[in-house]
C-alpha cells in the first residue's frame, strides 16, 4: 500500500512537472500583439470608393471598385505612428444620349462619359489605443494632409471635350480596426473606412469628396 502511495505521488509530480512545463511553452509561443517604440509598419489597402455631394449629384453617381491605399508610418510611440500614404482611386461615368448646347450655340446628340481619377499623396498619422495591450481586436483613427492629383476627362461619344490634371490640397480622415495574427504582431488585418475631401473649382464642381471603404493587411518591417 505504501509502494502504490509513492507511485501515486511520483505520477503526480511527474504529471505537475510536464503540465507547468507545457504551460510555460505555450506562453512562450503565444502571439504578443504589442506594439513597440520604433517600430516601421507598412499598410496595405484595397479600396472601395464612394463620390459624395456634388461630386455624386453633378458628375460621378458610380461607385469605383478601382482603387487601393499603401501607407509606411513610423511608430515613434507605441501608439502613434507618423509617414506617408499614396493612393488612387479611378472613377467613371457614362451618361445615357442626351442633346447639349456646345459653346458656338450649336446643339449635338451625344453620349457623355466623365472620368476622374484621384491619386493623394499625403503625410499621415494614425492613433491606436490598445497598441500597447495583447488585444485580439485594436481599433485605430487617422488623418491626414497633402495633395490629390486629380485627372478629368470628359468625352462626347468617342471626341474628348475636356481633359485637365491638377494638384490640390487634400484632407483625410479615419477609422477601423486591426486584428493581429501572427507571432509578435508581425501582420495584422485591418478594416476601416476614409473620408477624403478635395476643394477643386473646376468644370462646375466646388468639391471632390469621397468614402473609401478599405480593407487590408499590415505588415512589419522593423
Amino acid at each position: 500500500m505504501k509502494m502504490k502511495r509513492i507511485k501515486i505521488s511520483l505520477l503526480i509530480v511527474v504529471i505537475s512537472v510536464a503540465a507547468a512545463g507545457l504551460h510555460a511553452q505555450t506562453i512562450e509561443q503565444a502571439p504578443v500583439y504589442k506594439t513597440t517604440k520604433g517600430e516601421v509598419k507598412v499598410n496595405l489597402f484595397y479600396n472601395y470608393g464612394f463620390p459624395l455631394g456634388s461630386f455624386k449629384n453633378d458628375l460621378i453617381k458610380n461607385a469605383s471598385p478601382r482603387g487601393f491605399n499603401a501607407d509606411v508610418l513610423y511608430w515613434f510611440k507605441p501608439k502613434w505612428g507618423v509617414g506617408g500614404s499614396v493612393g488612387y482611386q479611378d472613377y467613371y461615368q457614362k451618361n445615357p444620349r442626351n442633346v447639349y448646347k456646345l459653346s458656338d450655340g450649336s446643339d449635338i446628340s451625344a453620349v457623355v462619359s466623365h472620368s476622374v481619377q484621384l491619386m493623394p499623396i499625403i503625410a499621415k498619422a494614425m492613433y491606436m489605443p490598445n497598441a500597447e495591450n495583447s488585444s485580439a481586436i485594436q481599433p485605430y483613427v487617422s488623418a491626414g494632409a497633402g495633395i490629390s492629383l486629380v485627372n478629368f476627362s470628359e468625352y462626347l461619344g468617342e471626341f474628348s471635350s475636356a481633359n485637365a490634371t491638377n494638384a490640390k490640397f487634400t484632407a483625410q480622415a479615419g477609422a477601423g480596426i486591426k486584428i493581429p495574427f501572427g507571432k509578435n504582431d508581425r501582420v495584422g488585418f485591418l478594416a476601416g473606412a476614409t473620408y477624403n475631401f478635395t476643394p477643386y473649382n473646376k468644370y462646375d464642381l466646388k468639391t471632390i469628396s469621397t468614402i473609401g471603404l478599405q480593407a487590408g493587411l499590415q505588415f512589419k518591417l522593423k
